[in-house]
């Protein structure tokens, strides 16, 4: 509802712990209870908070957060929380640092994770998981890309899937024992093709980072294609790799 793919889990007063959309998506893949999100508790899927100073630099936490493969930082203690950093919250930082002439060339990595337009959900998921990825590209039957899912796509597709009656209907009267994400179920059967976002939005090898990260910022989107003069897709420019550029830099 507010556009946000994190939130801080309280016990009381006290801060204990932190649920991202990406753990909501895993916890669903996994779990085969065929419960709905308003019958699974926070508990169960929160991962714990890293706390770090305020007095931390913008260069140790983009550090931090490539070490233990993070997303959010909280600032302050397990007693109170004042506030929190975010990949883009650096990224915004990262691009007032005028005297880095880093290429994308530098940083981006190379090649991709890719299914076919006609594979299932089931199977997108199964490969997020597996390499621990937060994004696929999706090839036609030329094994050309033609889209992309993120892991903000399929948990968009989690919340409104969830509040569908006809699911609610297939849990109660089919019961749909390994869940609504198994291979044959009412969301992982269907396939990728019917819910990627059309496109790749692409910059070329020699684009500046700073100016990578300015789109990926105004657009409002988690990558860049990196492609070459005939358009071939060769990699990618994700938050994270942009984050590798600061903790880098000099």
């Amino acid at each position: 509802m507010n556009k946000i793919s994190k939130i801080f889990i309280y016990d009381d007063t006290k801060p204990v712990g932190i649920i991202t959309d990406k753990d909501i998506v895993r916890f669903l893949f996994i779990d085969k209870s065929s419960r709905n999100l308003n019958q699974i508790l926070a508990t169960e899927l929160m991962n714990d908070i890293c706390f770090v100073d305020k007095g931390l630099t913008c260069q140790q936490a983009a550090q931090i957060m490539l070490l233990n493969k993070l997303s959010t930082l909280a600032i302050g203690s397990k007693e109170n929380i004042e506030g929190m950093i975010t990949k883009s919250d650096l990224i915004k930082y990262y691009i007032t640092r005028q005297h880095d002439n880093s290429k994308v060339s530098d940083y981006m990595t190379i090649g991709y994770f890719s299914i076919g337009i006609d594979d299932k959900v089931h199977d997108l998921l199964k490969k997020m998981i597996a390499y621990d990825i937060s994004r696929v590209v999706i090839v036609d039957y030329e094994n050309q890309p033609v889209g992309l899912i993120t892991t903000g796509d399929i948990f968009n597709l989690t919340i409104s899937t969830n509040n569908l009656s006809i699911v609610q209907s297939i849990i109660t009267n089919y019961l749909e024992k390994d869940g609504l994400w198994s291979e044959s179920g009412f969301v992982g059967a269907q396939p990728a093709g019917e819910i990627m976002s059309k496109g790749i939005m692409t910059t070329r090898l020699t684009t500046d980072m700073v100016d990578a990260a300015k789109t990926i910022l105004k657009k409002r989107i988690d990558s860049l294609g990196i492609s070459d003069e005939n358009d071939n897709l060769l990699g990618l420019i994700s938050k994270s790799n942009i984050l590798l550029a600061l903790a880098k830099a000099k």
